[in-house]
């Protein structure tokens, strides 16, 4: 499965079991950069859903507020 089908959790899991693959030294040294390749388009995929996440609760939040104010006139 392509990093980009994969949701926030599916990405964390995946590196961690590269991450603990490498540290246990079960990573073939003819497969160490592939596994480093597909770590770091993980993180980026990651990053990529923090940040959209971010905005989007940014302006739900943007929104409650200029529906409900901020609470100081009352």
């Amino acid at each position: 499965m392509a990093a980009k089908e994969l949701n926030y959790a599916e990405s964390i899991k995946r590196l961690d079991e590269i991450l603990e693959d490498i540290d246990q030294s079960r990573v073939p040294i003819d497969v160490l950069a592939e596994r480093v390749l597909e770590a770091a388009v993980l993180l980026k995929r990651c990053k990529s859903l923090l940040t959209e996440t971010e905005a989007k609760v940014r302006d739900v939040l943007q929104g409650l507020e200029k529906d409900f104010g901020d609470g100081e006139d009352e």
